[in-house]
């Protein structure tokens, strides 16, 4: 096993829609947001962690592919394929299970060949979002909804905070290519991920308009890439 050649892939992910990657809290003041996004502890800026990223792009190769990725899973487990040329322990990686098959199945398999760095606000992008802090937000916009019960009627307000539509974020992934093998998987399977991640979304509340993503080539004008194949819309190189 050795190492050939890293596909660096760079980008600029375009927010169509508003997108909201939230963060944990323990405790919540008078006054705060309900719902607010995830921020670089250093700048204060609304990010993209990579985790988030990788995440969903394995999520849905999953269950594109069907079969034993859902089935099989653990709870809040993914599956643990004793394949060791399985796509997605191969692009993704797995933690073998402390047995003996399992250990030499992840031998076999070698390291994870897709890395995904965070994603930060292209400067234009910041430039053009500090006008929203004079709306109340940082970067951001805060979206007030509304939940209404079916029983009693009485209005819950809830505040969110998102990042608005129009935002861009500096895409930046490596995949690394030990044989033919993962030439064959980075055209099949990482693009094809790519691919439905613009399909689906990105984020929470996906299904009430939030996170519609698209990726835009970093050197080429935007309006020419609309409707432009995914390869033709990354930047890749090979180191």
């Amino acid at each position: 096993m050795q190492l050939r050649k890293i596909y660096r892939i760079e980008a600029v992910l375009l927010a169509k829609t508003g997108l909201r990657i939230g963060m944990s809290r323990d405790q919540m003041a008078i006054g705060d947001l309900d719902n607010p996004v995830i921020r670089n502890p250093l700048t204060d800026e609304p990010y993209i962690p990579g985790s988030s990223l990788k995440g969903k792009l394995r999520y849905l190769l999953e269950w594109s592919l069907g079969g034993d990725y859902i089935l099989k899973a653990k709870e809040k487990h993914v599956y643990a394929s004793p394949d060791p040329n399985d796509p997605v322990a191969r692009i993704f990686g797995l933690a073998p299970e402390n047995d003996s098959q399992s250990l030499e199945t992840a031998r076999k398999r070698g390291p994870t060949r897709l890395l995904v760095r965070d994603a930060y606000l292209t400067r234009d992008s910041k430039e053009e979002l500090e006008r929203t802090i004079a709306r109340g937000g940082y970067l951001t916009e805060i979206k007030q909804e509304v939940f209404i019960p079916r029983l009693g009627g009485n209005a819950n307000p809830r505040t969110t905070e998102r990042v608005p539509a129009g935002a861009r974020f500096r895409v930046e992934m490596a995949y690394r290519v030990l044989d033919d093998l993962d030439e064959d998987y980075f055209r099949k399977y990482v693009l094809k991920a790519l691919q439905l991640l613009e399909l689906d979304g990105l984020g929470g509340h996906i299904s009430r308009g939030y996170g519609q993503v698209y990726f835009l080539h970093p050197d080429k004008p935007p309006e020419a890439q609309e409707g432009l194949p995914i390869q033709e819309r990354l930047r890749i190189t090979e180191g």
